[in-house]
């Protein structure tokens, strides 16, 4: 451990990084970093390193690694402007339940406040990185930087999975800081005992139950599993709780099924999930709820008396499931399969979204991550795509980012370099952060993305069309590039299908070249999902 005053301010965030076990930086430099960026080069031996071409890509990219992996990611970006820039991936992250540590520059301490107005001056940056993190250590005084950048490091390995932020001022980075910083220490909340007995109770008594799973459930599959099988219970999500449990089984009951069955639930089960899609659209009449999460906010979020387990999933689950070993109940997959298959049945015109997504799951490993970004395709795999691994489907979750797929995506490969991760994203979307291909192929990152390219915002022009009438659309018509060439002309691979069978094999393709691939699949318009997204309320 180096003597007091050994380390500077930067290499005490380094230290806390490579304690941590964070070995990528996605960052873009600038003068307020510079002497940050001094200091990482003599990180090089650890420390990888992937510059990219926004911002916004710095925050989406460590937000992809962080989801795929399950582990804190580091970015670094200039203040204000960078910033503001980062801030949509930051607040996606919040969304998304990922643990990205954003270090941030600042203007030079004597000049805070004074409203000069030089360069990169964003007036109360502080305030900004608090609402789109959970910590920010806001570093002014060299004397507690290191005790700040260490609580830091708790917070980002603490609690809800959500971004964690360091501010360092531009003359403050080479400062001598006395203190060490090291791993981040990990602490839960402690669990109530007597408020998982009374769930157990809860549990018992319920004759229809269902669990809903969010992030939170991502790093206890095993338990999730074990639980839902001694309880018979259906389990269901809207996004962040795809692949907790196998989706071919039938216990894993889709969006639209899970509103029909609502109605008859007398428990609902939230395991790492607010749950806030069925509660505030569904109806909360006459509902028991049980709800599991690290965020004691989100206990009863909604005013109806639930109960409350302030806890970690991967804690209180396996807690439940051991005070529950001795429970019987008839198997319900037969019952559910037939619902099941009721519902594929009234989904059955939602095409060529289905043959797609049929394409790109039968060309793919089953645990292949796949990437959304706000479009067509993504809307039906919320309720048709069956994912088989947890953490094969990464979202920005309520935070609903268009644009950010690509970024993601090539994020989520660089944390991940053995998996496939395969991009589902819309013309519109993909040319948020397109040019982040250039990062791809710079760092030999091999995602794929899939641009879906209808030449407008599709979703938009047609609710303005059901909305307002066929002729009554506006600023929803685009014009592309060629995307292909567009893609080869950073180096990828571009490829382009046109109907599902040349979509598999693009991916086929896509998964066997050494670089990053897009493939373009030209759309007509397309059948409106959201009537199996957005559901009234029935109780």
């Amino acid at each position: 451990m180096p003597r007091d005053g050994d380390r500077t301010i930067a290499q005490h965030i380094l230290d806390g990084m490579r304690a941590s076990g964070i070995r990528q930086l996605f960052c873009l430099p600038g003068v307020q970093n510079d002497p940050f960026f001094d200091a990482v080069v003599d990180a090089r031996d650890w420390l990888e390193v992937i510059v990219t071409r926004h911002e916004q890509g710095c925050a989406y990219m460590a937000m992809g690694a962080a989801q795929a992996t399950g582990r804190p990611t580091a970015m670094c970006v200039v203040p204000g402007p960078g910033l503001l820039n980062a801030g949509a991936g930051l607040s996606s992250a919040c969304g998304g339940g990922a643990r990205v540590l954003a270090i941030v520059g600042q203007i030079h301490t004597p000049l805070l406040g004074k409203g000069y107005r030089v360069l990169h001056e964003l007036d109360d940056q502080p305030s900004v990185l608090r609402q789109i993190t959970k910590h920010a250590a806001i570093v002014r005084d060299a004397g507690t930087a290191a005790g700040q950048i260490q609580e830091a490091f708790d917070h980002l390995v603490s609690g809800a999975p959500r971004p964690v932020a360091i501010e360092v001022p531009a003359d403050l980075w080479a400062k001598p800081a006395s203190g060490a910083v090291g791993a981040g220490t990990r602490t839960m909340p402690s669990v109530d005992l007597s408020a998982v007995d009374a769930a157990v109770v809860k549990l018992r008594a319920a004759t229809n139950p269902l669990i809903w799973v969010g992030t939170g459930a991502q790093d206890t599959a095993p338990a999730v599993r074990q639980l839902a099988e001694l309880l018979q219970a259906p389990v269901s999500t809207r996004r962040m709780g795809h692949g907790v449990i196998d989706e071919t089984d039938a216990l894993f009951v889709p969006l639209g099924l899970a509103h029909r069955m609502w109605p008859d639930v007398d428990l609902v089960l939230g395991i790492g999930s607010r749950i806030e899609f069925p509660l505030l659209q569904w109806g909360t009449g006459g509902l028991d709820l049980v709800q599991i999460n690290t965020d004691h906010d989100e206990l009863d979020r909604h005013g109806i008396g639930a109960l409350g387990i302030h806890g970690d999933a991967g804690e209180v689950v396996p807690l439940l499931v051991e005070r529950l070993t001795d429970l019987r109940r008839p198997d319900r997959r037969a019952e559910l399969a037939t619902a099941r298959a009721a519902f594929h049945a009234d989904i059955a015109h939602l095409e060529p979204q289905l043959s797609y997504l049929a394409a790109i799951k039968h060309a793919l490993p089953d645990d292949a991550i796949i990437v959304e970004d706000v479009t067509q395709l993504t809307f039906v795999a919320h309720f048709a795509y069956q994912f088989r691994h947890p953490r094969t489907f990464l979202s920005t979750g309520f935070a609903g980012t268009l644009g950010s797929g690509t970024a993601v995506g090539i994020g989520a490969k660089a944390g991940a370099p053995d998996r496939t991760v395969v991009t589902i994203t819309g013309d519109g979307g993909f040319l948020f952060t397109a040019t982040e291909l250039a990062s791809a192929v710079q760092h030999h990152i091999r995602a794929i993305t899939v641009v879906f390219n209808d030449n407008a915002f599709g979703n938009v022009r047609r609710i303005q069309q059901e909305r307002f009438g066929l002729e009554r659309t506006i600023a929803s018509t685009l014009v592309n590039p060629d995307i292909v060439a567009f893609a080869e002309s950073f180096g990828c691979l571009g490829l382009r299908a046109d109907d599902p069978h040349q979509l598999g094999d693009a991916l086929k393709q896509a998964m066997a070249h050494d670089g990053p691939v897009v493939i373009e699949v030209p759309m007509a318009s397309v059948p409106s999902p959201w009537p199996f997204i957005v559901m009234p309320r029935v109780r």
